[in-house]
C-alpha cells in the first residue's frame, strides 16, 4: 500500500512528521485524513512512529484477525477507544459493518460491558443451535436494525495546526446551512463539509 499524498498532506498540514503521517495512511489502507488521524492518536508515542517507512512496512496489509473480522476494521473501531472484544462483538452484532458497529457501539456507551456480555453469549447460543435450527424471531430481537444518519453539523479548523487557530461550526437546520462563528451567526451556501475537522450526525427517525 502506497500512502495517498493527499491525505498526507493533510495530516501534515495538522502539525504531524511527514512519516508518521505515511505510516498512517499505510495502516488505514488510505481510508480518510479522519480516520488517519485518529491512527496517529493511537499510536504517536509508539517508538517507530518518526521512523522512516520500509519497503516491508509499505508491502504489509493487515490481515483476517481474531473472530474473523479483518485487521483493518478492527483497527478503526480500537481506534476511536474501544477495546477490541468490544469491537469485535459490534462486528458480529452488525454482520461485518464498520459503519453500523460504530453506531452500535456508541449506542451502547452506558452498558457498553454488560452488552457485549450479552453478544458473546447470542454468538455462542447461536452456534450450539446452528445444527437444529433457531426462531428467526429470537435471532433477530437482539439486531439494531440498519443505521440511517444524514449529516447535522461540523467543526472547521483554520489554522497550520491543531496548536493554533480558529474553530468554527456549520449547522444544519431545516434544510439550510448556517456558521457558528463565536457570537457570529449568519447563513451559509457552501459549508466546507470537504475539511470538516469534526462531523455531527443525527439517526433519520
Amino acid at each position: 500500500v502506497e500512502p495517498n499524498q493527499e491525505i498526507v498532506a493533510q495530516l501534515m498540514g495538522m502539525g504531524f512528521s511527514e512519516n508518521g503521517c505515511k505510516r498512517a495512511a499505510i495502516a488505514m489502507k488510505n481510508a480518510s485524513a479522519e480516520q488517519c488521524m485518529e491512527w496517529i492518536f493511537q499510536h504517536m508515542e509508539d517508538a517507530d512512529f518518526n521512523d522512516p517507512i520500509t519497503q516491508e512496512g509499505a508491502a504489509g496489509a493487515p490481515g483476517p484477525a481474531a473472530g474473523g473480522h479483518s485487521a483493518e476494521s478492527l483497527e478503526m473501531l480500537k481506534s476511536m477507544g474501544f477495546t477490541e472484544k468490544q469491537c469485535g462483538a459490534a462486528l458480529d452484532a452488525c454482520q461485518g459493518s464498520v459503519e453500523r458497529a460504530a453506531d452500535w457501539l456508541f449506542s451502547h456507551m452506558d452498558d457498553l460491558d454488560r452488552v457485549v456480555a450479552e453478544q458473546e453469549q447470542q454468538k455462542g447460543a447461536g452456534a450450539a443451535a446452528a445444527s437444529g435450527g433457531s426462531s428467526g424471531d429470537e435471532e433477530s430481537k437482539f439486531e439494531d436494525g440498519p443505521g440511517e444518519y444524514k449529516l447535522a453539523g461540523i467543526v472547521s479548523h483554520i489554522g497550520k495546526n491543531t496548536g493554533s487557530g480558529h474553530y468554527v461550526a456549520h449547522i444544519r437546520r431545516d434544510g439550510k446551512w448556517y456558521i457558528f462563528n463565536d457570537e457570529k451567526v449568519a447563513m451559509s451556501e457552501k459549508p466546507p463539509i470537504g475539511f470538516a475537522y469534526m462531523c455531527m450526525f443525527e439517526r433519520k427517525a
